[in-house]
C-alpha cells in the first residue's frame, strides 16, 4: 500500500532545473504583455500552435507562485495551446502554464533559462521562480519554466493510488503478495478507463516538443538548460530531437538516460542503501552526543532495526514498517535530511515502550510542509511518463524474484520492488533512444553517492555519449550537485559555462564539503581521481544563493513518489 507521509518541507522550496537559452530577447514583466512568433513549425499541421500569442499576467500564475518573494515579483505566467499528439494534431489540444521571471538586470541581451525539477512529474512553473531567486542565474537571466504535460497546472490528470492493507513489504508471503499485484493492476486499471484519451500522450518525447513550442513561441533560436535528476533524461531527449536549439546544457544528478527506465531505477535498490549504510550511519555514530542512537555505525544499524522490528509489530501506529523505510529513504536525498533521519529514529526509539511525546515528536517532525496538490497529478504524471517511455517488464514473477533477491541485500528498499505499476500499463511504449552525437557539448554533474541517480548510472550514460563533460563529486550523497550548494568547485563550473559559455575542458573531479555538523570529509566508498576544474576568471561566479542543500528544495516535490513502495522512489 502506498503510505503518505507529510511533508518536510513548504511548497516555496521547490525543486530545480535551469535552461539558458541563447538569441536576444527583453523580458520585462507587463502585465498583459504579449509575445509572438514567425518561426516555422517543426511538424507539418502546427501552424496553429506555432502562431498563437501568449498573453502574459500575473493573475494566471499560481498562488504559491505569487508568494515567493522578491523573485515573484518580476515573474509573469501564460497558458500555450499545444496538441494532445504532436503526429495528430486533430485528436484535440492540451493547456500548458508557463512561467517566466525577468532577471534582476533586465535589459535588451537577457538569455532565457527553462527549468524543470525532475520527477518525471514534478511541476517547473513554480519550481522557476526558485531557480531566479536562489541561483546567479536570475540576476542576468529570465527563467522560464514549463509545467509538463499531466502535472502542474498544464492539463493534469490525476488517479487515485494503490490500497491495501500491507503494512510491512519485507513480508513477502504469497498473500501479500497477491494483495500488492491485485491493488496496483486495480488502480492501473481504473486509471487506464477513467483518463485512457490522454494517458498515452504523457511522455517525454512530447514533454520535450512542448518546451520547444515554447523556444518558438518566446522567439529564441536556442535554448540553456539546467537539468536536476529525472530533469537529465528530459534534457537529454530535448538534445537528442533538436540538437540545433541546444545551447549550454547543464545535467545535475544524472539517470542512466542512454539506457532505459527499468535501468535506470534499477539501480536506485543500491543507491540508497549505499548513502544509508555507508554515510548516515556513520555520521550519525559521529554525532551520538547529539542524537543518541548509535556510538557506532552497528550501533545505529541496531538503533534501526530495534525501530522497524517495533514498527512492523504496530507498537509505533500510523508508523508501520513501510512508513519507517519510506520516511528514511526520503532523507536521504539531502544532506540535511541526515539530521532528520537521526531525530527520527531517536524518537521512534523512545517510543517503542509507549512513549506518546516521542511518538508525537516523531509525527511533528515530519509536518511542517503541506501538499502542493491535494490530488495525485505529479505521481500520476511518474506512473504515465515512466510507462511510456520504456517497455516494462510484464511478467509478475519478475519483480517477486527482485524483491526476493535485492531486499537481503539492500533492506531499506529492495523488498519495495515486488510489484510495478508498468507491468499492468496496456499502452506501447515509445523507447526512444538518445543519442547527443549532433548536440553541442553538454556538461554532467554528479556526487559519487547519490541515492536516487547512482553515479554508476551516470557514469554509463558519459561513456555512452562522447559529446558529454563528467564533472564528479567525491564523498558526497546530496541529490543535486549546483543548485543551493556550498561548493563552489562545483559551483564555479557549472554556472560559469551556464552564465558564460566557458566550459571546464575535461572529466575533472570536485571534493565534497562536511556533512553537517562536521569539521572536515569523511572519504566514503570508491574515490574518482581525475584533475579539478580547470576554472578562468569569467567561470568565478560568487554565486549569489542561498546555500540550502537542493535535496531539501526537491523533497516537497519529490515526497508524493517516494513513499509509493510500488515503483520505488523517483529521480
Amino acid at each position: 500500500m502506498r503510505r503518505r507521509v507529510p511533508h518536510l518541507v513548504t511548497v516555496s522550496a521547490l525543486a530545480t532545473v535551469i535552461a539558458a537559452g541563447g538569441g536576444a530577447l527583453a523580458v520585462t514583466p507587463a502585465s498583459a504583455a504579449t509575445t509572438t512568433s514567425s518561426l516555422s513549425p517543426t511538424h507539418a499541421n502546427l501552424d496553429k500552435y506555432t502562431s498563437q500569442q501568449l498573453t502574459w499576467s500575473v493573475s494566471l500564475c499560481p498562488q504559491e507562485v505569487r508568494e515567493l518573494g522578491k523573485a515573484a515579483k518580476r515573474s509573469e505566467c501564460a497558458r500555450v495551446t499545444a496538441p494532445k499528439d504532436y503526429s495528430h494534431p486533430g485528436k484535440g489540444d492540451i493547456k500548458l502554464m508557463v512561467t517566466r521571471t525577468a532577471s534582476e538586470q533586465s535589459g535588451t541581451s537577457e538569455r532565457v533559462v527553462f527549468t524543470n525539477p525532475g520527477g518525471p512529474g514534478g511541476p517547473a512553473a513554480r519550481f522557476s521562480v526558485v531557480v531566479a531567486a536562489l541561483s546567479p542565474l536570475g540576476r542576468t537571466e529570465a527563467v522560464v519554466g514549463v509545467d509538463p504535460r499531466g502535472t502542474g497546472e498544464s492539463t493534469p490528470v490525476s488517479c487515485d493510488p494503490p490500497q491495501t492493507k500491507v503494512r510491512d513489504s519485507h513480508q513477502l508471503t504469497d498473500a501479500n503478495v497477491t494483495a500488492l499485484q491485485t491493488a496496483v493492476k486495480a488502480s492501473v486499471d481504473k486509471c487506464v478507463a477513467q483518463h485512457g484519451d490522454y494517458l498515452p500522450y504523457i511522455n517525454t518525447d512530447n514533454t520535450a516538443r512542448d518546451q520547444d513550442l515554447v523556444r518558438q513561441l518566446l522567439g529564441v533560436k536556442t535554448i540553456d538548460y539546467y537539468g536536476v535528476s529525472a530533469g537529465t533524461w528530459l534534457g537529454a531527449h530535448y538534445a537528442t530531437l533538436f540538437p540545433e536549439h541546444v545551447g549550454r546544457f547543464v545535467l545535475d544528478s544524472n539517470t542512466a538516460f542512454t539506457k532505459d527506465f527499468q535501468a535506470s531505477f534499477g539501480y536506485q535498490p543500491m543507491g540508497f542503501q549505499r548513502r544509508f549504510s555507508t554515510q548516515f550511519e556513520p555520521w550519525a555514530a559521529r554525532h551520538n552526543d547529539t542524537y543518541d542512537i548509535g556510538s557506532t555505525a552497528a550501533e545505529v544499524e541496531a538503533t534501526h532495526t530495534r525501530v522497524r522490528k517495533a514498527a512492523a509489530e504496530g507498537k509505533l501506529g500510523f508508523f508501520s514498517a513501510n512508513v519507517v523505510d519510506n520516511v528514511l529513504t526520503q532523507q536521504m536525498y539531502s544532506n540535511k535530511g541526515l539530521e532528520t533521519a537521526a531525530k527520527f529514529l531517536g524518537y521512534l526509539d523512545d517510543a517503542r515502550d509507549g512513549n506518546k511525546i516521542a511518538l508525537y515528536q516523531a509525527f511533528a517532525l515530519l509536518s511542517s510542509g503541506s501538499d502542493s496538490y491535494t490530488d495525485n497529478r505529479e505521481s500520476t504524471t511518474f506512473m504515465a511518463t515512466t510507462c511510456n517511455d520504456t517497455s516494462w517488464n510484464k511478467n509478475q514473477s519478475y519483480y517477486v524474484g527482485r524483491a526476493r533477491s535485492l531486499g537481503p541485500k539492500y533492506p531499506l528498499l529492495g523488498y519495495g520492488q515486488v510489484v510495478n505499476q508498468c507491468a499492468y500499463w496496456p499502452y506501447q511504449a515509445t523507447n526512444s533512444k538518445v543519442d547527443l552525437s549532433n548536440s553541442p557539448k553538454i556538461l554532467m554533474v554528479d556526487t559519487t553517492l547519490d541515492p536516487a541517480t547512482p553515479y554508476e548510472g551516470a557514469a554509463a550514460a558519459h561513456e555512452a555519449s562522447p559529446n558529454t563533460v563528467l564533472l564528479t563529486v567525491n564523498n558526497q550523497g546530496n541529490h543535486g550537485a549546483v543548485l543551493g550548494s556550498k561548493n563552489t568547485c562545483v559551483t564555479d563550473a557549472a554556472y560559469g559555462f551556464l552564465m558564460n559559455g566557458a566550459l571546464i575542458k575535461q572529466d575533472s573531479v570536485c571534493q565534497g564539503v562536511p556533512l553537517p555538523g562536521d569539521d572536515k570529509v569523511y572519504p566514503t566508498g570508491k574515490q574518482v581521481a581525475g584533475p579539478k576544474p580547470s576554472l578562468g576568471d569569467s567561470q568565478k561566479t560568487t554565486p549569489k544563493h542561498k546555500a540550502d542543500d537542493l535535496g531539501d528544495i526537491l523533497l516537497n516535490l519529490l515526497e508524493k513518489l517516494v513513499g509509493d513502495i510500488f515503483g520505488g522512489p523517483h529521480s
